[in-house]
């Protein structure tokens, strides 16, 4: 398993092979196609014909424009060959915070995300032009979830683990490729807490999430999109126990909030080298998530709303579209911006349980941004494998990872 130390040699090391290293193997043509031809078709467009029967790579560009909004995606060469944007991921997240008689009495407290750690952002492994595809996404946060084992010198003393996300997805074009629905289903593993009598566990079953997009407006350089995202509460509740006869006593949140998610999205090719992506979403819980012990109803804990802003910029190194399985590689940089637009909800458990204390964000209100860097290879016309590492920019609180490795598999139809 790579570690964050790795991650961060390997990011800082990213530009000067993408931008120098790179360039100097190829020399000063190696960047640029001779023919549009020896660009990396990712999308349906290969060598097939377009609608008025002429050739991809001989496309008129000012009849295509023309059709841009009734033709099928089919038409928009350039813009359909702009790798997918990598994302960040894991939303701000729930403290409990145990009630202490004084600080040897019971130093436990944990941060974890709530939904089952689901993947709640437009911009992660997509882009604004509707795709038919399947695919698969590997995530391992590090250093993502912490509670407090006991108090030093210097205060309270942390241990921090890992949190892995196994994503599984599909998008399908329908509208004449025009709109496309995905699908994202997370598996997780990784967050189990076991200390001073006290055990804390989120399951592996996150949230399913729903996108709907659809074209405002696309050509062969650029794509815009919008189109609304649901999040339903498909995920396992996060279990707090004492462990010890003959308590008997737990905390229970409940995975039962509906996230609904407006989203805008552009891409935009200015030339056959460079890409830019981009999305803005806002997060809305529509509900809270009932906090129930061993007496019954405690209270109801609502999440706060998200402004989440994405901007990326990447370039194809290389590309060659007569070989048979390599076809290119591109290197990408992106910036994700996520803010609270709320304080943070707070329940408090009856005292004079052992689980008494309060549900909350200890960190209420964040500004987390991350920077992202990966490679994009592009296998054929139809499949492409990525690999990204995420870095906070920020320190603590707005950060809620000190670094996160990511691999993504794509294969349209």
């Amino acid at each position: 398993m790579v570690g964050p130390k790795s991650l961060h040699v390997w990011f800082f090391a990213a530009p000067m092979v993408f931008l120098g290293g790179w360039g100097m193997a190829q020399g000063p043509e190696g960047f640029r196609p001779q023919t549009p031809d020896e660009l990396p078709s990712t999308g349906r467009t290969g060598s097939a014909t377009n609608r008025s029967g002429s050739d991809a790579s001989g496309l008129n560009r000012s009849s295509q424009r023309n059709t841009r909004g009734s033709s099928s995606r089919d038409t928009y060469v350039r813009v359909s060959r702009a790798p997918n944007m990598f994302g960040d991921t894991l939303t701000p997240q729930i403290t409990y915070t145990p009630f202490q008689q004084s600080q040897t009495d019971r130093p436990d407290a944990f941060n974890a995300p709530l939904g089952g750690g689901g993947s709640f952002n437009i911009a992660e492994n997509n882009t604004a032009l509707p795709t038919d595809r399947v695919y698969f996404v590997y995530n391992a946060f590090y250093g993502s979830v912490s509670n407090t084992v006991g108090f030093g010198p210097n205060g309270p003393i942390q241990q921090s683990s890992n949190l892995y996300r196994y994503l599984m997805g599909f998008e399908k074009t329908f509208f004449d490729g025009n709109t496309s629905i995905d699908i994202r289903m997370p598996l997780i593993s990784g967050f189990q807490f076991q200390d001073n009598g006290i055990s804390s566990d989120l399951g592996n079953v996150g949230n399913l999430t729903m996108y709907f997009k659809g074209l405002l407006y696309a050509d062969d350089n650029s794509a815009f999109a919008t189109g609304l995202g649901i999040g339903l509460p498909t995920g396992s509740d996060l279990n707090t126990r004492a462990n010890f006869a003959p308590n008997s006593e737990f905390v229970t949140i409940q995975n039962q909030t509906v996230n609904l998610m407006p989203f805008v999205a552009s891409t935009i090719t200015p030339n056959d080298r460079w890409f830019i992506q981009s999305f803005g979403q806002l997060l809305f819980n529509t509900s809270g998530d009932n906090v129930v012990n061993q007496d019954g109803l405690v209270g109801v804990f609502t999440q706060q709303n998200l402004l989440q802003a994405d901007i990326g910029v990447g370039r194809w190194l290389w590309k060659d579209s007569t070989r048979p399985y390599f076809t290119g590689l591109a290197g990408v940089f992106e910036l994700h911006y996520t803010s609270t637009i709320q304080n943070t909800d707070e329940v408090n458990l009856p005292q004079f349980n052992f689980l008494s204390g309060s549900v909350s964000n200890s960190a209420n209100r964040v500004d987390l941004l991350n920077l992202t860097s990966g490679v994009h290879a592009q296998l054929g016309p139809m499949s492409s494998l990525r690999v990204g590492a995420v870095v906070p920019l920020k320190e603590s609180p707005d950060r809620v990872f000190d670094s996160e490795l990511q691999v993504s598999f794509n294969r349209r139809f």
